[in-house]
């Protein structure tokens, strides 16, 4: 299982420990580019939104916005610079 995908399990998780039934999930280009294959697997209906980037807000579409435990947004960026230093890392090692 992917890092991502495992990402994604624990926000979906902790949404529904708090009592609400994740069933969307709001993507930037860039996140959709990367996870939407991992996305399609969860069964969430998937909207692209332009200026969410590389982030993905997941959530109880009845709650978004109104309460704060009803939503998590996850963003990719950490973990595109994580491959980034451990590729740069690796190019020096091989120096």
């Amino acid at each position: 299982m992917s890092e991502l995908l495992k990402l994604l399990k624990t926000a979906i998780k902790e949404i529904e420990e708090d009592g609400f039934q994740p069933r969307v999930a709001l993507v930037g280009p860039k996140f959709a580019e990367i996870a939407l294959e991992e996305l399609k697997s969860l069964g969430l209906e998937i909207y692209i939104v332009r200026e969410l980037n590389c982030d993905a807000i997941l959530g109880d579409p009845r709650f978004i916005g109104h309460l704060r435990k009803a939503s998590r947004r996850i963003s990719l960026e950490p973990l595109i610079e994580e491959k980034e230093f451990w590729k740069e890392i690796e190019e020096i090692k091989n120096l």
